[in-house]
């Protein structure tokens, strides 16, 4: 390794252009094109552009071969990037579930390097963002084993694991083997789940649980990269008839550990995010005997001590709001006006709803006592509450613009033009600049649709800049495609109404 390099040097340009799928003339601080478009121009940190060959080389020279029974010094990094282990469970808990119980990045399973790193980067990185901080700790400290135990129960998880842990790395790199090499397994998960699907054992529970896991992250693997994002409705389709299925022929209880939990709020969130997607376009039916099963089924609370927000690993807002923000949004898909009764009915939920928005001002006490677990309860309680009011506002505002429009075919253009600040409006934009909340929020993807529906309603350059930070921060904190799409949909409507 002499005279190699620790940092690799990016020829694909800023984040924004890569996102953008634009050609970026890489100048520092900020590309011409972001100049010219007024953009924020971000580029990646030193240490997502090191050079993960140097780093290997340095481990291994510096570092005894872990065995079983033992931790190496390599596996450190667990305690320092994973949101899970800081907060929800030490570090040398987490070590040991992935190599001295298991022995996982040493055994038969990996045939390479890259599937090392690309595994590596799926638990430190990866896995954090498909829950929620502010859950139960009893959903973090099982998750992790969970997901080892079925790794090594299916391959087809192995395969989808290892290819989201390639797209996190790809759009961090930049590099586009990691891309071609994430597709790959992609697409050999989709082969082994086809397989097993085709003739499945009600019997096997644990395995079972292995493939709806692999389907919970292929859908999870088009939210990050758009090559596959267009995949997301059939995955959510299919896993809704999986558990339809199961619930049909499987004895055991469809809620009887925490992950069948986090599995069901899973599918029921992306369900979600799919119908409210493009609130303005008619592209995605959801099913919503499913919805109605699943809410019935979520009342029950996994950890009975808890509160109903501590039981939320996915959603992270009640049920009964996602549901009647479903309602509003499949009005706004309408062509005509919907009927006075409809929006009477609505509007006095709505007003009930807005009724429990807390007072202005910041969320989170200074001095609030703390869990078990070492995290604030007032701050968890908090979390709950910002990604609830920013829902209730977004689906309020919506309601006003559908009660108001006379049609509901370009919302640019027509009946959402500004005609002044709301009150839905006003209060958000104060939600999200709240500071004691921004650090944990801009790393959860609950924040990004209302973020959406805010977008649409500025009409200002300073609002316009709290949203793309927003937007902004959030997307370089978890490198989700479907975050950065939001942003440049966003940009072009203001580019269009001449705000920026």
């Amino acid at each position: 390794m002499a005279g190699h390099s620790a940092m690799l040097r990016t020829k694909t340009g800023c984040l924004t252009c890569r996102g953008r799928r634009k050609k970026c003339g890489e100048e520092r601080p900020r590309c011409q094109k972001c100049i010219k478009s007024n953009r924020i121009c971000s580029w990646p940190g030193k240490e997502e552009l090191r050079d993960r060959r140097y780093t290997r080389a340095l481990r291994v020279s510096a570092s005894p071969p872990s065995t079983p029974g033992t931790t190496s010094s390599h596996e450190a990094p667990l305690s320092a990037t994973n949101p899970l282990s800081k907060t929800r469970q030490p570090a040398s808990t987490l070590c040991r579930e992935l190599s001295i119980n298991t022995d996982l990045f040493n055994s038969i399973k990996f045939k390479s390097d890259l599937e090392v790193d690309c595994m590596r980067n799926f638990f430190l990185d990866f896995l954090p963002l498909s829950l929620l901080s502010s859950a139960h700790s009893g959903f973090h400290s099982s998750y992790i084993p969970e997901i080892v135990h079925m790794l090594l129960e299916f391959d087809g998880l192995k395969d989808i694991s290892v290819a989201c842990g390639a797209a996190r790395l790809h759009v961090a790199t930049g590099n586009v083997q990691l891309h071609q090499a994430g597709f790959a397994y992609y697409s050999r998960a989709m082969s082994r789940i086809n397989r097993a699907l085709s003739n499945i054992d009600w019997s096997r529970d644990h395995y079972n649980d292995a493939i709806m896991t692999t389907i919970n992250f292929l859908y999870i693997h088009g939210v990050f990269d758009k090559g596959t994002y267009k995949d997301i409705p059939k995955h959510v389709n299919g896993a809704i008839q999986l558990i339809n299925l199961r619930c049909r022929n499987s004895k055991s209880s469809p809620l009887a550990r925490p992950i069948h939990r986090i599995l069901w709020e899973s599918v029921l969130y992306q369900m979600f995010r799919q119908t409210v997607r493009h609130p303005f376009v008619i592209d995605f039916e959801p099913d919503l005997d499913f919805a109605t099963k699943a809410e019935k089924l979520l009342r029950s609370l996994t950890f009975p001590d808890a509160s109903p927000a501590d039981n939320s690993p996915v959603i992270g807002f009640p049920l009964g709001l996602q549901k009647l923000i479903i309602e509003v949004v499949q009005l706004c898909k309408t062509p005509s006006r919907p009927e006075d009764r409809v929006l009477h009915r609505l509007h006095e939920e709505m007003e009930q709803w807005e009724t429990s928005l807390p007072e202005e001002g910041c969320c989170v006490d200074e001095g609030s006592e703390a869990d078990g677990t070492g995290i604030h309860i007032q701050e968890t309680r908090s979390f709950y509450e910002h990604s609830t009011s920013l829902h209730i506002l977004s689906v309020s505002l919506l309601l006003d613009w559908v009660s108001k429009s006379t049609a509901v075919s370009d919302p640019i253009n027509h009946h959402l033009t500004p005609s002044g600040k709301s009150w839905q409006l006003s209060r958000a934009l104060q939600i999200m600049q709240c500071p004691r909340i921004k650090e944990d929020w801009s790393k959860c993807y609950l924040g990004s649709w209302p973020a959406l529906v805010f977008g649409y309603a500025v009409d200002s350059p300073e609002d316009v800049a709290v949203i793309r930070q927003d937007l902004q921060h959030r997307y370089q904190a978890i490198y989700s495609g479907e975050e950065l799409s939001f942003l440049v949909e966003l940009e072009e409507v203001w580019q269009k109404r001449g705000i920026l």
